[in-house]
């Protein structure tokens, strides 16, 4: 009638439908008696769209020789199930790729590889879009790509500890003395070497058991490594250090240093922090007041 069509036949006083994707337009009604008597009424429709909604976001938790390939799994879901979907991931190097999607009705996966060129610490981040606009995004901390022919990091002084360092009372300041190396030996995926913290104002001496990894950022002047220890003597806490040397960088003139330590058996609540907030993959900025840091090439 006058160009309308009617999609649905049904009786009674109801009648449902589910749009499997946006809409806006305009919906027809005809209801029919059993005596041939109808009416047509129209009304104007608008169907939101609804962004996808990325479910998980899957890497290697293990650190990773550098050109072994990082493989990466996600999972996403989308009310519009007519969409059809996009998946960027950008891997904190300069590249960025494409990963492939399988799935339907709504329930979809994401599937991708990268091989890393250079040591790092990387955040991962994922943004899934469905092509009438809506999307969303994510990110993983971190995959770490390290190279056990890189060299070694040793380093020994001390800082003036800063307000707030020291969580169980952040008012204590003073100094904090530190010695580490960490170094690959040969044919070993993980790291050897020891590191000793204590700030002796707290009466806290951290003594590592421990390492899990260390990545040697030569472009940077950076070391970055992280293992388990304990405080005096007890208890089981996660440490990472970040040091810079001075000597094979310009952007410094003296040398830098960072030590976060955890409580690996209370929810990880920090213990120490001499730069308390700041994100895990910034450079360090606390200046050392005596001592050296020295990046050993490989």
């Amino acid at each position: 009638y006058d160009g309308i069509t009617f999609d649905i036949d049904a009786t009674g006083n109801g009648v449902p439908n589910t749009w499997l994707d946006d809409f806006d337009g305009t919906v027809a009604l005809r209801v029919t008696d059993d005596d041939g008597g109808w009416h047509i009424d129209t009304c104007h429709v608008i169907v939101n769209n609804v962004a996808p909604i990325i479910e998980t976001l899957s890497l290697t938790m293990e650190p990773v020789q550098i050109g072994t390939p990082v493989d990466l799994t996600a999972t996403f879901t989308d009310l519009g199930i007519l969409d059809t979907h996009t998946a960027t991931i950008n891997w904190d190097d300069g590249n960025t790729t494409n990963g492939t999607i399988t799935g339907s009705g709504g329930t979809y996966t994401v599937s991708d590889s990268w091989t890393y060129g250079q040591t790092g610490v990387y955040t991962i981040t994922l943004t899934v879009e469905a092509d009438d606009g809506g999307s969303d995004t994510t990110t993983f901390q971190y995959v770490v790509v390290y190279d056990p022919n890189d060299g070694f990091v040793t380093g020994g002084g001390w800082i003036n500890s800063p307000e707030g360092a020291y969580t169980p009372d952040p008012n204590l300041t003073g100094k904090a003395n530190f010695g580490f190396v960490a170094k690959y030996k040969k044919g070993q995926s993980t790291p050897d070497g020891n590191t000793e913290f204590n700030f002796k104002v707290a009466d806290m001496n951290f003594h590592s058991s421990d390492y899990e990894w260390l990545v040697i950022i030569i472009a940077g002047a950076k070391a970055i490594y992280r293992g388990t220890g304990t405080i005096n003597g007890e208890g089981n806490y996660g440490f990472q250090l970040f040091a810079i040397d001075e000597d094979l960088t310009p952007s410094t003139d003296v040398d830098l240093f960072r030590i976060k330590i955890w409580d690996k058996d209370n929810n990880d609540e920090i213990i120490y922090d001499n730069e308390l907030g700041e994100e895990e993959d910034v450079d360090p900025t606390t200046q050392i007041s005596g001592g050296s840091i020295k990046i050993h090439k490989g």
